[in-house]
């Protein structure tokens, strides 16, 4: 049986579980249909979900490595595009391994961890600026812009092209369809460019930071490719920044919709890399993965599976499993096995970023609601605009009063 849900709808994106628990009763293996994905199996439960990510001995990243499949990368795309799409995500071992020793050390929690007060500094110079601006919106304002800028910092990016590089990238992550990114083509053109002028700048020693380090990372006498560099430093900005961004988003509106655990955090701010896993779980920002292929028949799960079938899992679905996490459908911040969420993955594709990520929102709430305690969402729940393309979990806007009298009080 083919199963159609509907996850893209904005009484989905309001309230998703009852969507996600008949995703789970249907089966721990289901068939769906998807939009512009097609017919796909697609892990449910928590369990299942588990296994799949781990399974990189069941399920290829990239058909080509199955046999009898090919390149899901069309013969047709721009070259731009096509060096993007062969990045880290989307390899299998041993290409995956090989690129992931030369950048795992600098993503380790450690490294991440003196970054904080940069985390910081430009959280505040965001909040800066929306002030100065009259921008109530903190997607467009904050959520948006603090992974972008952390990013840039900690590779070093610089040169005179720098800003116009994070506007093209920001149209990047906000496009819908394959109209609209066609029509950012010739911006990822400039992209491409941008980034191989700052990898030129790095080997001649006229930068400072991660940049200079992956240029020189080297593990077993090898060393990435300027290809490979270009694709590693966009996936960091096109797909790195997509966790935070609707981590904030969502974050900040489920804060604000439970005020007394927003007042017990603001009362207790060790309370907060609890209150981001538990955020992160129960909004799951990234909702399922990119497609695998299935490298021999075999049963999974109850279902036959056939080599070359394409198969998913949902992330939300096993985020939200009752069997993993009691009464998932309640924002509980003192959760004790929040931190075992989906979100980021597993197995040789656990996220790079995680750190990061985990760090950008831990500070970026401390950020805002130590500024602004009596910080309100001027809109309510049901004309609040989602994100419509699949598999995201985010706001398109989320305009505030930042309680501006509370915040004088508080500075």
């Amino acid at each position: 049986m083919v199963y159609k849900f509907d996850l893209q709808s904005a009484d989905y994106m309001r309230d998703p579980f009852p969507t996600l628990a008949a995703m789970r009763e249907a089966g721990p293996v289901i068939r769906l249909k998807i939009p512009l994905m097609g017919k796909v199996w697609c892990a449910t439960t928590h369990e299942a979900v588990s296994d799949f990510l781990k399974g990189a001995d069941k399920f290829a990243s990239d058909g080509r490595n199955v046999e009898g499949n090919h390149s899901a990368i069309p013969r047709l795309m721009p070259r731009s595009m096509k060096l993007l799409a062969e990045n880290m995500l989307l390899m299998d071992d041993p290409d995956h391994r090989r690129l992931r020793k030369l950048v795992d050390g600098p993503f380790l929690a450690r490294s991440i961890d003196a970054y904080r007060p940069d985390v910081a500094r430009i959280a505040d110079e965001l909040l800066d600026q929306m002030e100065r601006e009259g921008n109530d919106d903190i997607v467009s304002g904050f959520a948006r812009g603090l992974p972008l800028r952390v990013i840039s910092e900690i590779l070093g990016l610089a040169g005179q092209n720098r800003e116009q590089f994070l506007s093209w990238t920001d149209k990047m992550t906000k496009s819908l369809g394959v109209v609209m990114l066609i029509q950012t083509i010739p911006a990822l053109g400039k992209m491409m460019r941008y980034i191989r002028s700052e990898i030129a700048a790095a080997r001649a020693g006229e930068r400072d930071g991660l940049l200079v380090d992956l240029v020189n990372a080297e593990a077993d006498g090898e060393q990435m490719s300027e290809d490979e560099l270009v694709a590693m430093v966009a996936i960091l900005f096109i797909a790195g920044h997509e966790t935070t961004t609707h981590l904030l988003s969502t974050g900040v509106a489920t804060l604000i919709a439970h005020p007394e655990l927003l007042e017990e955090l603001k009362a207790d701010w060790s309370l907060v890399p609890q209150v981001v896993e538990e955020m992160h779980r129960l909004n799951s920002p990234v909702q399922m993965t990119k497609p695998r292929v299935v490298r021999d028949d075999m049963e999974y799960f109850g279902q036959q599976l056939k080599r070359g079938d394409r198969i998913i899992a949902s992330l939300a679905a096993a985020n939200a499993d009752p069997a993993m996490f009691a009464n998932p459908e309640v924002f509980d911040i003192h959760r004790d096995n929040a931190a075992r969420h989906a979100g980021f993955g597993g197995g040789i594709h656990l996220c790079l970023g995680l750190h990061l990520a985990r760090a950008e929102g831990q500070v970026a709430l401390e950020r805002l609601f130590t500024r602004y305690p009596n910080l309100q969402i001027t809109q309510p729940p049901e004309q609040r605009e989602w994100i419509k393309r699949i598999g995201i979990h985010g706001y398109q806007a989320l305009p505030v009063d930042f309680g501006m009298a509370g915040a004088k009080v508080a500075a």
